[in-house]
């Protein structure tokens, strides 16, 4: 599967709306959606790599479903960085657990490492 790369940290010499009007509000409504997209894409990523080692219970599956179904048809910025991180950590998980590491505590690991890339997407993504 191929894979975009976004550059975590660049706005493409954009301003946020916040910049461009000096609203306090605008940062706030930025920063709100912005922390969202990078919950709901970490948990999606969480849900999606515990789906490539075992079949997820009702709830999470539900949950992994939901997810897809508000983001994929629109192409959202979720989307597409919830698909972008997910392949750029299964290898990790996967070479992790060869060399012996719980598949929990790889997963722990990766959403660690890919916290912060997330959160620059969809920080990107709002402004």
């Amino acid at each position: 599967m191929g894979t975009m790369l976004l550059v975590a940290g660049c706005s493409n010499g954009q301003s946020s709306t916040a910049a461009k009007t000096g609203d306090p509000s605008a940062a706030a409504v930025e920063d709100s959606l912005a922390q969202a997209c990078t919950r709901d894409v970490l948990a999606a990523l969480a849900l999606k790599w515990r789906e490539d080692k075992a079949p997820l219970d009702q709830d999470d599956k539900k949950l992994l479903q939901a997810f897809m179904e508000a983001n994929m048809v629109k192409n959202t910025p979720q989307y597409k960085t919830s698909i972008d991180h997910c392949a750029a950590g299964a290898g990790p998980i996967a070479l992790a657990v060869a060399q012996g590491m719980d598949h929990e505590e790889a997963i722990t690991e990766q959403l660690g490492t890919e916290s912060e890339g997330v959160a620059a997407d969809c920080a990107a993504a709002a402004g």
